[in-house]
């Protein structure tokens, strides 16, 4: 397989500060007690350590405050590196913590000399949960439709696909572009084009797929369960660790709020909780009957400001600037994430293929109230009321309130807009709806995240914020083609898009998984997220 040689540099790079953090293994003391949710095998199968009846865990029960309110394979960026993804769609190539890509529907894929032109050869042997065999026709029509929808940004870098035999294809990328490809195929969730066009809703309650799980009910917003497939199409010899599918079923319960996260925690009404809330942790610190896994979160907490002429802050770097001095990102971390969290040096988070180690030692609009009143008193803002757009969920409306009272000490009136998740994707790329809007936002490399924020050829009214600016676009597609991937044209985009304060990076959280000791795991294992794989995981 053909690499280039500018991005694994950049992922070599990546990798070696990924791996200073990484392979947790080990086990926890035993305790004993009801399986709380847990399904366990008769005790003619169990093993015994310390005088304890330990039963091999077959399903679980966890928690989550973001789980898909549908299981549509056609949608946005949001929730795309969530644990259940895996169980819910097969992709043509699975990302894993350490940003390899191994191969799952794909069996293999290399490039031609120009850089752009991408062969792949699928296995064979692919079947959906109802038996449709996946050829290369259902691939070329699920990047087509990808393509007409536009709500990934990847796809818009993508110029063609072409069948070239019953098994393989040819995806041609408009240019060279760092990790552009990698994450095709990370985001190419596989279906049978037959069985999607009988669905009667598109597959938004009940999917056909080719994943090792079967979604045997989601109640949208409240739950997801998962039963995991005896016909799974793959050999299990040809799993790697991260796609192994050591659990029957998995159920996923939806908590957003954080003293609930913590109630379903003690009283079993979950067996683990990913991505807990900090605000929480400190009941389960030093207490051993649970275990937690401590890992950056692949998403920080960025401010976006709109783009959208209709708005007043889309022509006005002063108040945009202004806003950024007045808060207070120390402030966050301690009192939003209790400590669990590093601030930010930039809207990219400091995992992202690219990011540049010196900008963590450059300065990044420190909390000054003075400066941020002095560049209130030059900007254009006349006491209007601001509006901000977050997302339900305790730690956003945390965060958000924060920084409502910041921006009331220094003269900004701002409004809190907090709505659903399914309101927050339809509203997100429409800046007319918003002055600022506050997304957890990250991505596998710097060009990636670009595109997604500041692109703006990304979606129909401009970036990620209804912004057009052209100059910014055409230095991004210059930057990120391999050729020209170098640390000073990297520094120079990074630049510009601070200089315009188009963004604000406040923190990178510390993503906190706790689960009940009782559940023995032997070797865990880490997605993207930033949380673990339980079903990959193995257990005594």
């Amino acid at each position: 397989m053909k690499m280039k040689k500018q991005l694994t540099k950049w992922i070599s790079l990546t990798l070696t500060s990924i791996m200073l953090i990484g392979a947790f293994t080990g086990c926890s003391n035993p305790s004993s007690g009801d399986s709380n949710g847990t399904d366990n095998e008769s005790s003619s199968n169990s093993s015994e350590t310390n005088n304890d009846t330990n039963m091999k865990v077959k399903s679980i029960v966890i928690g989550s405050s973001d789980v898909w309110d549908t299981l549509s394979p056609f949608r946005t960026t949001s929730g795309q590196y969530n644990s259940s993804v895996r169980y819910i769609y097969d992709r043509l190539a699975l990302q894993t913590a350490d940003n390899r890509y191994i191969p799952q529907v794909a069996k293999s894929w290399d490039v031609a000399d120009d850089g752009i032109t991408w062969n792949i050869e699928l296995f064979d042997y692919v079947t959906d949960s109802e038996g449709n065999n996946i050829t290369a026709s259902d691939i070329v029509w699920v990047i087509e439709e990808n393509m007409r929808q536009a709500l990934k940004p990847a796809f818009n870098k993508v110029e063609s696909v072409e069948q070239t035999g019953d098994y393989s294809l040819i995806v041609t990328m408009k240019q060279d572009v760092v990790n552009a490809f990698e994450l095709i195929l990370a985001s190419t969730y596989v279906v049978s084009q037959k069985a999607y066009e009988e669905s009667a809703d598109g597959f938004a309650t009940s999917a056909i797929t080719t994943s090792p799980y079967t979604v045997v009910e989601l109640v949208t917003g409240s739950s997801l369960t998962l039963e995991k497939r005896d016909d799974y199409w793959q050999k299990e010899e040809l799993l790697e660790p991260e796609q192994a599918n050591n659990l029957d079923k998995i159920t996923y319960k939806i908590i957003k709020e954080a003293s609930q996260q913590q109630i379903a925690l003690e009283t079993g009404t979950v067996d683990a909780f990913e991505s807990l809330s900090a605000t929480t942790v400190n009941a389960f610190e030093n207490n051993s009957d649970y275990d937690i896994v401590k890992l950056p979160s692949v998403v920080g907490l960025q401010l976006y400001f709109s783009g959208d002429e209709s708005r007043v802050i889309a022509d006005d770097v002063n108040l945009r600037r202004a806003i950024a001095y007045a808060i207070d990102a120390e402030g966050i971390v301690q009192g939003t994430y209790n400590g669990y969290a590093t601030i930010q040096h930039d809207s990219a988070i400091e995992s992202v293929v690219g990011y540049l180690k010196k900008w963590n030692e450059e300065e990044y609009f420190p909390y000054d109230v003075d400066l941020a009143k002095k560049y209130l008193a030059e900007s254009s803002y006349n006491d209007q009321e601001l509006e901000m757009l977050v997302i339900s969920n305790s730690t956003m409306q945390r965060s958000a309130q924060m920084i409502q009272s910041y921006l009331m000490a220094v003269g900004i009136n701002l409004k809190l807009n907090i709505v659903d998740s399914a309101l927050f994707s339809a509203s997100r790329f429409d800046g007319a709806q918003y002055d600022i809007i506050m997304i957890p936002a990250g991505a596998g490399s710097i060009p990636n995240f670009w595109g997604n924020r500041y692109d703006a050829t990304s979606y129909d009214k401009g970036d990620g914020t209804a912004r057009n600016d052209m100059v910014l676009t055409d230095m991004i597609h210059e930057t990120w083609q391999n050729s020209n991937f170098t640390e000073e044209n990297i520094d120079k985009v990074r630049n510009y898009i601070n200089d315009k304060v188009y963004a604000y990076g406040i923190c990178l959280p510390t993503s906190l998984t706790v689960y009940k000791s009782k559940i023995k795991i032997l070797n865990k294992v880490e997605i993207p997220l930033g949380t673990i794989d339980f079903a990959a995981c193995t257990y005594e």
